[in-house]
């Protein structure tokens, strides 16, 4: 019987088995992926955020550091935005396999197998895996936007749904982030380039449907040429769901859809709840209860609590960037160009980044 069960060995599933194996729970953490960190779903940009939660974040994985954000209308229109503070550009894979040695080396016991499903049984829960079955008394579901566990444990997941691709192309690139927006180049969300180097970058974008087509038209205009295979693809799925929880069960990282709504990104959100779902995991042991009603206001309404004003920061900026016609669109960035500097230089990147 183990304490914790953690489907998916990614970020956020590697983080809370880290945690819980520190604080001296028997945890198993199952990953279906062989290779840990691969098929890579992240472009890795993160805010200044990220290396303060993770202290002992190997410096070989930052890959570069910006403090400018370049923004293009419809049109070509651009301005560009410095930050009070950097954000990271890192390995992304590197990470995902960073947090997971920290997990096993911490104490988590690791099987590479396929969750299926679970049930209730006399006070703990069973999990079927393609392998096995295995008892435990908290499940933790970390399998990402399409979750099954949260599927199984019927906690209703949103349906903003979008799918990105990117790949790693070489060229000329200034140190900055690129966003690229309109309803030609990604409707409903934007296109991005960020610089590993002068030489390399990492170029991509999502959108609701048909990300094929607008991938090669971007890699067009942005590269004059579209031979590039994507490297990187991901499903975001964003909103914020009524419950992550059910009675022995909690959901974090993107099967908690806890992502933010502008970028898509879930790194820092996903480092953040670890805490909090290692310290509801923690209250729930030391007063033996595994109900809904316990982990609703110990986990659900805690991180909450943390994130949903970031959240509600993120769905506004949707609004303005989104949905505005394009010919507003470009005529907001001429605005922006003449009078707004000043005002817009205060943002952080926290907004555009993981």
């Amino acid at each position: 019987m183990y304490d914790v069960i953690i489907v998916g060995g990614a970020l956020a599933g590697s983080r809370t088995a880290e945690l819980l194996a520190r604080s001296g729970r028997n945890v198993l953490l199952i990953e279906e992926h062989e290779k840990i960190g691969l098929p890579c779903k992240c472009t890795g940009l993160v805010s200044w955020r990220t290396p303060e939660i993770l202290k002992n974040l190997p410096k070989r994985l930052i890959v570069n550091k910006l403090d400018k954000g370049k923004f293009y209308a419809p049109d070509g229109t651009s301005f560009v935005l410095k930050s009070k503070k950097s954000a990271y550009v890192l390995d992304r894979t590197g990470l995902d396999r960073f947090l997971f040695e920290q997990a096993v080396k911490s104490g988590a016991e690791m099987k590479t197998e396929h969750f299926e499903t679970f049930k209730y049984n006399n006070g703990h829960v069973e999990i079927k895996t393609n392998k096995g079955v295995y008892k435990t008394k908290i499940l933790i579901g970390a399998d990402g936007a399409n979750s099954t566990v949260a599927q199984k444990a019927n906690l209703p997941m949103p349906k903003n749904i979008f799918v990105g691709l990117q790949t790693t192309a070489s060229g000329n690139f200034e140190q900055y982030a690129e966003l690229w927006f309109g309803k030609n180049t990604a409707p409903n969300f934007f296109a991005w380039v960020v610089p590993e180097n002068e030489e390399i970058a990492r170029i991509g974008l999502a959108t609701p449907t048909s990300p094929k087509l607008y991938y090669e038209r971007f890699l067009e205009t942005r590269l004059n040429h579209n031979g590039l295979k994507p490297d990187v693809a991901g499903v975001i799925r964003f909103g914020i769901m009524k419950d992550t929880v059910a009675d022995r069960v909690m959901l974090v990282g993107d099967a908690a859809c806890q992502v933010k709504p502008f970028s898509g990104g879930g790194i820092t959100y996903g480092l953040i709840v670890a805490q909090i779902c290692g310290n509801a995991t923690d209250k729930a042991f030391e007063e033996n209860r595994f109900t809904y009603q316990f982990f609703k206001q110990n986990y659900d309404l805690e991180w909450k609590k943390k994130l949903v004003p970031g959240i509600n920061k993120g769905v506004m900026l949707r609004k303005i960037f989104y949905f505005l016609p394009d010919s507003q669109m470009n005529l907001s960035f001429k605005i922006i160009n003449l009078f707004g500097h000043n005002v817009l230089n205060r943002f952080d990147f926290d907004l555009l980044s993981g």
